[in-house]
């Protein structure tokens, strides 16, 4: 329609036309492409890249055999480690015990011994002991050391004196005699009988310091 205006009144033209004239001479400016830009195509616009869709892994045939043959190694394995543990710990047990029953004999013995109790100390030696001397026999050693060096007052283990050799056991004493100046050491041997008891089969030469003279 001849004469309409737009909106702010001013005539409907095309876009190219309302641009404003450069330099007064009538020609309205069209603006330049940048040198580096390339010119668009608008009847053939450019092809936009498809994005490849991830593959599936395919799933590999699980190897049953293979997998029983892990498994079964760390059975197998597992088991002989068990084993060892056990053995290992039992040993210890055994040793544990076998070395408090010998340790309770002699602290048995020495303790009889300061009580002046010689038929109860008689009852800890053992049968190569025994089939030698009598109870009697041993009672009257016994008396006579306590005579000449005095009686058993204190004893003490050594430290880090008990040995193990074979089937026996061996603990050494500081044992104190009330007429003695000094202490003096005993060593005791020990060897389980028949029964599994602990029997004292050597205690030297004497029970006190050298076989008395007095």
């Amino acid at each position: 329609m001849p004469g309409s205006r737009g909106q702010d009144n001013e005539p409907n033209q095309p876009y190219a036309q309302r641009l404003a004239p450069t330099n007064g001479t009538g020609k309205h400016r069209v603006p330049q492409r940048p040198p580096r830009m390339s010119r668009v195509d608008l009847d053939h616009p450019p092809a936009t890249p498809r994005v490849a869709r991830p593959r599936r892994e395919e799933k590999r045939p699980v190897n049953w055999r293979r997998r029983l043959l892990i498994f079964g190694g760390l059975f197998i394995l597992c088991g002989l480690l068990a084993c060892g543990i056990g053995f290992a710990a039992v040993n210890l047990f055994s040793a544990s015990n076998a070395s408090a029953g010998a340790a309770t004999t002699t602290a048995d013995f020495l303790q009889q011994l300061k009580d002046r109790n010689y038929a109860s100390a008689f009852d800890d030696l053992g049968a190569n002991i025994t089939v030698q001397t009598t109870q009697d026999e041993f009672t009257r050693t016994a008396q006579r050391d306590d005579t000449c060096y005095g009686p058993v007052t204190d004893y003490t283990e050594v430290p880090n004196s008990a040995t193990t050799q074979n089937n026996t056991q061996s603990y050494s004493y500081t044992v104190t005699r009330s007429k003695l100046s000094k202490p003096y050491q005993l060593k005791l041997t020990l060897q389980q009988d028949n029964y599994g008891d602990w029997k004292i089969i050597s205690y030297g030469n004497d029970l006190g310091p050298k076989v008395p003279t007095c």
